[in-house]
């Protein structure tokens, strides 16, 4: 922990510490912490952390590009919520429009207990047969109010 500690410290220093430019005899640049012998120039290092007023000022061109694409977009989310919105709509649409099998298949169940006992009362029956046809009768109405709301 304290070589850690004393590594950053040290490295603190060298970021701290001034950087000098020359140019020797052959055109080639040098640069380092020493000043040379003869000809030098201070360069000055800049801060490699940005803050907002370094940012540079927007301009006009990309400003709009910005807002056509905000308005692009815009218009593309508008667009795909009325193509959800119209397909909900058909959905529901082809539901509301289709048979409800179970409610039909009651309603089937009542007619043809209904026939059988009209059948029934052409061929003759006995008090028996009139309670069986009648009960079964009932309880197809029953099953068809509940399938039926």
């Amino acid at each position: 922990m304290r070589v850690l500690a004393l590594l950053l410290v040290a490295l603190s220093f060298s970021a701290n510490a001034q950087v000098y430019k020359w140019t020797d005899e052959n055109g080639v640049t040098h640069f380092g912490t020493q000043p040379p012998a003869g000809q030098q120039q201070e360069v000055k290092i800049r801060d490699t952390t940005s803050s907002s007023s370094d940012q540079p000022v927007e301009s006009d061109i990309v400003r709009r590009a910005r807002a056509l694409e905000e308005k692009n977009r815009i218009e593309s989310q508008s667009t795909a919520e009325q193509r959800y919105q119209e397909r909900v709509s058909e959905i529901r649409q082809d539901y509301d429009e289709r048979k409800d099998y179970i409610c039909q298949g009651a309603e089937d169940r009542l007619k043809s207990a209904e026939e059988r006992w009209e059948d029934q009362k052409l061929q003759g029956y006995t008090q028996s047969e009139k309670n069986r046809h009648e009960q079964r009768i009932r309880d197809a109405r029953r099953h068809r109010d509940n399938m039926c709301r």
